[in-house]
């Protein structure tokens, strides 16, 4: 103890770092599966399948019967396009193997947040603010999981932290360089999130309300030079610049009320609850009130919350690159107002005690949350198959819906051209196809996602396809995935079963 409060005391960053190295490792090793849609079936799926010589979203020209770009950044995708063909060049072709090294990859990457945390906070304030920071980027009770996940969301956020402190040195120093590098990383955040311009859009703003405006021109040539450096994949497919970020500034303008037409607070909300009220007011708080004195930190990160709390189509991932920002300055910012407010001068147990209450429920979280795997059913039910020496192809039962849950074929090891039911799309039309008759694209396993009306679509598969089938394995959902699905019914994270089609 003695030798740790010294570290504390002397070099906290070193113990920060390893808090939150310890905690990123317990994901990066336990936390299989994946979060949502976008973070494997826009990252992972694609890459492999062009690695295999497919197109498994069908992103590629001359798979499309009317060519238009997908909308979706090459950048990542092309990152974990080159990982994977390295891992496969040295032997390692088993998906669950490659899944450990690229979920450790990435919680070596979000180190990055820490530390840069610590330093942007140390440039603006006290030594115990810095401590007091870091160690909530690191100990926040759902960085640990979501760092190791494959989201742009969470991917950004580094290089968005190193041109915030390329700017603040730019305030201090006035040298070229400093904004040069602010915008070389603001590009490549935007190469991987494309709402990261909203950011780059705020540190303009900023050399132009100081009336930079040699440094603001300089800015945005760099940084529309490195921006374009990642999208140089559009020329190559689409033979024009910045056709996917064009294609995606359309389809969600035109689309923006598609999915989700949600209130302009809602992501007030999200991040006073994830933040673990009434802690999470105070570095609300704290954001705003110290926005005077940094405004470099504050007014790159208010623009893009400003526009994603206007704009109708609300996730609560989109939000999560706000987070660190909030944080750092909602440290500082409190700690200014602490200092001269009256009321908490005369009240330091009550502010101690709010602390301790955030501490401890971000201790239960954090452990509850940083081993867990999510989406896990789907996924060992999938590399099950994909281990069997008789799995040829599959179909995925879903009659009861108009939609079906996608697979994750990436673990399967294999590429098939796999078969669906739907309500539209019966068992009986399936039967009659073709290519099921094929040898070489022939299903012989079904998968039921879901467990709703079992029995009864059990019997119309069977009617239907004209063939027996026989339980051959049931995978049970994470305790995670069944917290979620008893939350929100609409979470499918069900106990998958996969039968075998009798001959």
């Amino acid at each position: 103890m003695k030798m740790i409060k010294k570290i504390w005391n002397d070099k906290p960053l070193t113990l920060i770092l390893f808090a939150g190295a310890f905690f990123r490792l317990i994901s990066a090793i336990f936390s299989e599966g994946y979060g949502m849609h976008d973070d494997h079936f826009l990252v992972l799926e694609p890459a492999q399948s062009f690695l295999e010589g497919e197109d498994y979203n069908n992103w590629l020209p001359e798979n499309q019967a009317n060519p238009i770009p997908s909308g979706h950044s090459w950048f990542y995708v092309g990152i974990h396009y080159i990982l994977l063909y390295l891992m496969e060049s040295i032997g390692v072709v088993d998906p669950k193997i490659k899944m450990v090294i690229i979920r450790l990859i990435h919680a070596a990457y979000s180190m990055l947040i820490i530390s840069m945390g610590y330093k942007i906070v140390r440039r603006m304030s006290t030594f115990h603010n810095a401590r007091l920071a870091g160690l909530i980027l690191a100990l926040l009770w759902f960085f640990p999981i979501l760092s190791v996940r494959n989201l742009v969301e969470m991917v950004c956020i580094p290089p968005l932290m190193a041109a915030t402190y390329q700017m603040l040195k730019f305030d201090e120093k006035r040298k070229y360089t400093f904004v040069i590098l602010a915008a070389v990383f603001a590009g490549l955040a935007t190469g991987v999130r494309y709402q990261a311009a909203l950011f780059t859009l705020g540190f303009g703003l900023l050399l132009v309300i100081r009336q930079k405006w040699i440094p603001a021109i300089v800015f945005s040539l760099f940084w529309t030079i490195t921006f374009f450096v990642t999208q140089i994949g559009d020329l190559i497919i689409w033979h024009e610049p910045f056709a996917e970020f064009s294609e995606y500034v359309r389809y969600n303008i035109e689309n923006k009320t598609t999915y989700f037409n949600r209130p302009w607070y809602m992501y007030l909300g999200t991040v006073a609850g994830l933040l673990v009220p009434p802690v999470s007011v105070m570095l609300m708080f704290g954001f705003g009130y110290g926005a005077k004195k940094h405004l470099a930190v504050f007014l790159p990160a208010f623009v893009f919350f400003v526009f994603h709390s206007y704009f109708p189509n609300k996730q609560e991932r989109f939000i999560l690159p706000v987070f660190p920002f909030v944080i750092m300055l909602g440290v500082v910012g409190w700690s200014m107002w602490q200092s001269r407010s009256s009321f908490w001068q005369k009240r330091a147990g009550l502010h101690r005690g709010l602390w301790v209450f955030f501490w401890v429920m971000n201790s239960i979280l954090l452990l509850f949350f940083t081993p867990a795997s999510t989406k896990k059913s789907r996924v060992e039910a999938v590399y099950w198959l994909g281990q069997q020496p008789d799995f040829n192809n599959l179909i995925v039962e879903s009659s009861h819906s108009s939609s079906y849950v996608s697979p994750p074929a990436f673990y399967l090891g294999t590429w098939p051209d796999y078969y669906y039911t739907t309500k539209k799309n019966s068992a009986e039309k399936l039967a009659n196809l073709e290519a099921v008759q094929n040898p070489v694209s022939k299903p012989n396993y079904v998968i039921f996602m879901t467990e709703e009306h079992l029995d009864e679509r059990v019997k119309r598969f069977e009617e239907g396809y004209g063939k027996e089938i026989e339980l051959a394995k049931t995978f049970e959902p994470s305790y995670i995935d069944e917290l979620l699905h008893e939350l929100n019914p609409h979470n499918n994270n069900q106990t998958v079963r996969v039968y075998k089609i009798k001959e």
